[in-house]
């Protein structure tokens, strides 16, 4: 996999999800969240996809429990705008299903199964599951 790093944002996708979020704010949370969700179970998850629904799963997280740290610096002003609407549309359990979706079967995993690095990919997103349990 070509990154930076393991984390949710050491990926162009992500970071160009981000880059749009403060003008749309939860509603593209939840649109990241739907390109995955409303797909059939044997859909193929693509891997901008599944970053961007990453990315809005951080947000979700960052905005429930204060923890901006795997942010990017140019997003914590964006989140903390729209904590309030993030907490109040109830994403948590539409973040769990997307995330979950992604870490059992998607183009990203794939990408990340042959790197040397895709257990600490992997332990990354677990954590992010943690982080969404309600």
């Amino acid at each position: 996999m070509a990154a930076g790093g393991t984390g949710t944002f050491d990926n162009e996708d992500a970071l160009e999800w981000i880059g749009g979020f403060g003008a749309d704010g939860a509603n593209a949370i939840v649109e990241a969240f739907d390109n995955i969700n409303n797909l059939d179970p044997t859909d193929y998850i693509e891997a901008e996809i599944a970053a961007h629904a990453l990315a809005a799963a951080e947000l979700v997280a960052a905005a429930r429990d204060g923890d901006t740290d795997r942010l990017p610096e140019d997003a914590v002003a964006s989140l903390r705008e729209n904590a309030a609407k993030i907490n109040a549309a109830k994403l948590l359990a539409a973040g769990r299903k997307a995330v979950s979706r992604v870490l059992k079967q998607s183009e990203l995993r794939e990408l990340w199964e042959d790197s040397p690095d895709a257990e600490d990919w992997e332990d990354d997103v677990r954590d992010l599951l943690e982080r969404l349990k309600g």
